[in-house]
């Protein structure tokens, strides 16, 4: 999810009415720097409590309403407006032990004039579907690492004007800013910390912390996974897997262990955010592979491989975008690849209801078409397709009935 998006709808009033803000996603994507920073824009800061620091347990376990000690008024309007005039965050919340049945009493209490921002990783996403003692209370939203248009834009995201699938394909040139965020970000990662400091030698130091956060404490306290170190391996065996139908069997004989065992520990790895799954496009296409999921990373810079990297790359920007139309409301985008079994393939496909819509197809300096896009094409009824390049600036040629080839600074320029 665009640090933009977020700000516009999970930070919305108008959007929300009176439901409360979920915001999940990958450790040290941005998430608390996000909401601190509104709280301060809107002179609120003082409504933000961190659950893993000591000062908010000791305030909790004295006062369970702790919050309404720093709240001026904590009463409603006198016009009782459907409109929450105070914002509370608490983050990492999801982990004291009743915390679904704790908000639900907030919500239920003070949801007339409190609005609940609740900021998490991987637990938040995950037990937040262990239940439906929060149903309908509630928006959820995805914060993911950044796009160019998190670096550039400051924030600004309009999605009644952004394009979606379907509307007029823009031709504006990409400013030199827009193009430098897109060559950081395929060099080195979309985390804030790392990209920011600008040097590979400190990602480097970054990415390996952050790695055994996510393979040792997160997978531990999520799942009660023991075997770190099996589960270490793991993640170092599948960079080399990305962009290619996932062989769950080859990993088993790696790893020594069964098949289902190898698969709960990939799904574990996939609820602490370090990979993410892409399913097969399967409907009405004859011979197309069913099963075998593509896997990829959140932070694409653990690719030493130019051409795994920017389809990585790639892959999580086409994430943020469904992510944003659905989660604006405008549609329900879904993001596959395309494989039949005799080896024709092209690598995203973007759904709206079940239609396709949008064909990708990745290429590090390839400016010839790829016979397979226009294939697909044809077999899928896809609206659009795009084979985008990464070496290629100002390139942008429709080599057919509403097929391009197209260099990712224009074509990035697209998204939201």
């Amino acid at each position: 999810m665009a640090i933009a998006r977020i700000k516009h709808w999970a930070l919305n009033p108008a959007f929300l009415g009176r439901r409360m803000s979920f915001i999940a996603g990958p450790r040290q994507v941005g998430k608390t720097t996000l909401v601190q920073g509104y709280l301060q824009d809107i002179k609120q800061e003082y409504l933000y409590y961190n659950w893993d620091a000591i000062t908010t347990k000791r305030q909790y376990s004295e006062n369970q309403l702790f919050f309404l000690e720093n709240i001026p008024e904590a009463v409603p309007a006198p016009n009782h407006s459907s409109i929450p005039r105070f914002w509370v965050a608490l983050d990492e919340f999801h982990k004291h032990p009743g915390w679904k049945e704790m908000l639900k009493g907030y919500y239920d209490e003070f949801g007339h004039f409190i609005r609940f921002v609740i900021c998490g990783s991987a637990r938040l996403d995950f037990f937040r579907r262990s239940g439906e003692s929060l149903l309908g209370r509630y928006f959820l939203f995805r914060m993911y690492p950044m796009g160019p248009r998190d670096i550039v834009s400051s924030g600004d995201f309009d999605p009644h004007s952004a394009w979606v699938p379907g509307k007029k394909i823009p031709l504006d040139d990409p400013d030199e800013a827009f193009k430098e965020a897109v060559g950081q970000l395929i060099s080195l990662t979309g985390f804030p910390e790392p990209f920011f400091a600008g040097t590979m030698e400190f990602y480097r130091r970054w990415q390996d912390a952050h790695i055994s956060l996510l393979t040792s404490e997160e997978v531990r306290d999520l799942s009660k996974i023991s075997d770190i170190a099996r589960i270490q391996l793991l993640s170092s065996l599948l960079p080399e897997r990305v962009g290619s139908p996932l062989s769950i069997n080859s990993l088993t004989t790696s790893l020594r262990c069964a098949h289902a065992t190898v698969k709960n520990w990939l799904e574990a790895l996939a609820q602490v955010y370090l990979i993410f799954f892409i399913p097969p496009y399967t409907s009405s296409l004859a011979r197309s592979i069913k099963k075998e999921q593509k896997i990829y990373f959140w932070d694409w810079g653990i690719h030493q491989d130019e051409g795994k990297r920017f389809e990585n790359f790639l892959a999580v920007q086409l994430m943020k975008a469904v992510s944003a139309w659905n989660e604006c409301g405008l549609g329900k985008f879904s993001l596959q690849y395309v494989r039949t079994k005799d080896g024709r393939e092209t690598d995203f496909l973007i759904s709206n209801e079940g239609k396709p819509i949008l064909l990708v197809e990745a290429k590090t300096s390839d400016k010839h078409l790829d016979k397979n896009l226009v294939y697909f094409k044809k077999k899928t009824g896809a609206t659009l397709a795009f084979q985008v390049v990464m070496r290629a600036d100002g390139l942008f040629r429709q080599k057919a009935l509403s097929v391009f080839v197209i260099d990712v600074n224009r074509f990035l320029l697209f998204l939201p």
